[in-house]
C-alpha cells in the first residue's frame, strides 16, 4: 500500500491540523473577512480511457488528490467548485521494471508524483499532445536498499516519504540532514527531481550534494550512474537527472551521501537596526569558517510581522528593546550542529562577527521556538485563504554584489504586504525568499497573482537573478527559462528530451 500520510485536498498537510492566528494579528494583516463555509469537493471533468491493460485506480477521490500542487493558484483553483482538469487515472508501481512496463505500454502522458508539494505547476497534470494523462504515483515504492556505514551511503526508494528516511536512518545513527519546508509532506524523488535545498542546506547542502548515484527509467531504457566519491570520466549524467523534474525519465532510487546524527545543537539570535546590515553579518559568516547548519536572515516587514505572529510584540523582551532603540529592525537566526566544543567555537564567532554590525544578542530562544514550529508555519496559509487573502511566495538567488539590488527590484514588482528573508548562504552569494499578503476581491485571485508573479520574475531575470533556488521551475516559471539559459542551453536540453523519451509523454509542459 502507499505511504502517503493523510493530507487536505484544498490546502496544506494534516487536515487535522490548523494554525489559527489571533483576531489581532488578522486585523494587523487586514484580514477581516469571516471563513466561509468548508470547501466542497470540485467537479472534476469526464476521464478519457487512458492505460488500458495497466493496473489503475480511477476514482474521483484519487483523480482529486493528484489533480494540483500546492501553489496559492492550486489551492483556489481547488476551492473553485470546478476544475479543468485532472488525471484520467492513477497508477501505483512497486518496482523499477514495473515503471519500465508502464513506460512502454502507456497510451498517454505520464506525470511522475511525490508528495504534491510543488508551487510551481510541476505535477499538474498536463497531457499536452497526448490523448490523456496518466499521474504515476510513486510512494509504493518506499524501501531503504541498503545502508553503507563504512562509507556513509545509503540506497534508497524514491517514494519515500521525509519522516520515514530519517526515522530509517537513525536506526544507524545517520541523518541525511535535508528538512525542506515541505518534509513531512515530500518525497526524496520530489527533492531530486526538483533540486530541493533544505533547512540546514548551509552546512550539509542542497540535496543535489547529498546525491552519489541515481537510477532512472526512461522511455529509452534505464540509467543508473556509478557511486564514486569523484570521478573525471566526463560530464555526469547524475547532473542532467537532478533538477529535470520528471520530464527526462523516473528516479526509482537514489544513494545518498549521509552523515552521523549531531552530538548537540544550538541557537543564537540578533537584531540588527536594517537589512542591509544584517546582510553585511551573513556575508562575513558566510565567508568565514563558521559552518552553521541554519541560517536565516528576516527583513524588517518579516521581524515585524514574526513578532506580530508570535505575541512577541507584547512581551518583556519587546519592551526592553524599545528602550534601547532596538524594536524595529531584521532579525537573524543561526542554528549549529556538531560537538560540543566545535558549536561553542562557532557560536563565539558568530557574536563576533554580528558585534561588528553592531547586532544586538537575543539569546537562543527564537531560534528553539523556531525550530519547533517550523513545520506548522505552511499551515498559516490555510487560515488566511479561508478569509480571502492572496498569500504566496517566490524565491531567487544572486550574488552578494548584487544581493540588495536584486531584493529592491523584486519588493518593488509585489504588492501588498511583502516580506523576505535570506535563508540558503554560500561564499559567493545567497538565496531571497520573500512572501506576499494581500486582500483580494473574490474572482480576481488569479489575475492578481499572475500579474505579480509576472513582474516579480520579469525583474528577476531583468535584475541577475535566478528564476528558482530550490523551488524549481515547472509550469509556472517554463516562459522564462530562454532568458535565464539562453536558446543553445535550451536546445541542448531538447536534444536530450528527445533522445530518452521520444515521444513526449513525460511530464509535458514542465521545464522545457
Amino acid at each position: 500500500m502507499s505511504s502517503r500520510p493523510a493530507s487536505k485536498w484544498w490546502g496544506w498537510g494534516d487536515p487535522a491540523r490548523r494554525f489559527e492566528p489571533s483576531p489581532g494579528f488578522l486585523d494587523f494583516l487586514g484580514a477581516r473577512r469571516e471563513p466561509g463555509p468548508a470547501p466542497a469537493p470540485p467537479a472534476l471533468p469526464e476521464r478519457r480511457p487512458v492505460c488500458a491493460g495497466l493496473r489503475q485506480s480511477t476514482s474521483d477521490e484519487e483523480r482529486l488528490a493528484h489533480a494540483a500542487g500546492r501553489s496559492y493558484l492550486d489551492l483556489v483553483r481547488l476551492r473553485s467548485g470546478a476544475l479543468d482538469r485532472a488525471p484520467d487515472a492513477v497508477l501505483y508501481p512497486e518496482s523499477a521494471d514495473a515503471v519500465a512496463d508502464i513506460l512502454r505500454r502507456a497510451d498517454c502522458a505520464i506525470v511522475p508524483f511525490g508528495g504534491g508539494t510543488s508551487v510551481v505547476g510541476g505535477v499538474a497534470p498536463i497531457a499536452g499532445e497526448h490523448p490523456g494523462v496518466a499521474t504515476l504515483d510513486m510512494t509504493r515504492m518506499a524501501r531503504v536498499l541498503d545502508v553503507d556505514r563504512e562509507s556513509r551511503l545509503a540506497r534508497i526508494e524514491a517514494g519515500i516519504f521525509g519522516p520515514a528516511l530519517e526515522a530509517e536512518l537513525s536506526k544507524h545513527g545517520l541523518t541525511l540532514g535535508h528538512f525542506p519546508q515541505s518534509f513531512e509532506f515530500s518525497t526524496l524523488g520530489g527533492w531530486i527531481a526538483a533540486r530541493s535545498a533544505g533547512q540546514n542546506s548551509t552546512k550539509y547542502g542542497r540535496i543535489e550534494d547529498r546525491v552519489a548515484g541515481l537510477r532512472v527509467v526512461t522511455p529509452a531504457g534505464e540509467i543508473a550512474t556509478r557511486v564514486l566519491p569523484a570521478t573525471a570520466s566526463g560530464p555526469e549524467i547524475r547532473e542532467l537527472m537532478v533538477g529535470s523534474e520528471g520530464t527526462l525519465g523516473v528516479i526509482v532510487d537514489a544513494t545518498l551521501r549521509v552523515h552521523a546524527i549531531p552530538q548537540r545543537r544550538a541557537f543564537r539570535s540578533f537584531l540588527f537596526r536594517s537589512f542591509e546590515a544584517g546582510v553585511r553579518a551573513v556575508r562575513r559568516l558566510a565567508q568565514s569558517d563558521v559552518f552553521p547548519a541554519i541560517v536565516r536572515l528576516s527583513d524588517e516587514t518579516e521581524t515585524e510581522v514574526a513578532m506580530k505572529l508570535s505575541g512577541a510584540d507584547r512581551g518583556f523582551g519587546y519592551k526592553v528593546l524599545r528602550l534601547l532603540g532596538r524594536a524595529e529592525g531584521a532579525h537573524l537566526m543561526v542554528g549549529f550542529e556538531g560537538s560540543t566544543r566545535a558549536i561553542e567555537r562557532e557560536c563565539d564567532d558568530a557574536h563576533e562577527i554580528a558585534r561588528r554590525e553592531e547586532g544586538f544578542p537575543l539569546g537562543a530562544g527564537p531560534g528553539e521556538k523556531w525550530v519547533k514550529d517550523r513545520f506548522s508555519h505552511p499551515y498559516l496559509r490555510d487560515a488566511l485563504l479561508d478569509r480571502g487573502m492572496l498569500v504566496e511566495t517566490l524565491e531567487t538567488a544572486t550574488t552578494w554584489s548584487n544581493l540588495l539590488k536584486l531584493y529592491g527590484a523584486v519588493k518593488a514588482a509585489l504588492s501588498g504586504r511583502v516580506v523576505c528573508h535570506v535563508s540558503h548562504v554560500y561564499p559567493d552569494g545567497a538565496s531571497l525568499y520573500f512572501t506576499v499578503m494581500a486582500d483580494v476581491a473574490r474572482g480576481e485571485e488569479e489575475a492578481r497573482w499572475t500579474a505579480m508573479k509576472k513582474a516579480a520574475c520579469d525583474a528577476i531575470v531583468g535584475n541577475d537573478g535566478t528564476l528558482s533556488h530550490h523551488h524549481g521551475i515547472g509550469a509556472d516559471h517554463r516562459p522564462w527559462m530562454e532568458r535565464e539559459k539562453g536558446a543553445v542551453a535550451l536546445d541542448a536540453l531538447r536534444s536530450l528530451k528527445r533522445n530518452l523519451d521520444p515521444r513526449g509523454m513525460l511530464n509535458p509542459g514542465k521545464l522545457l
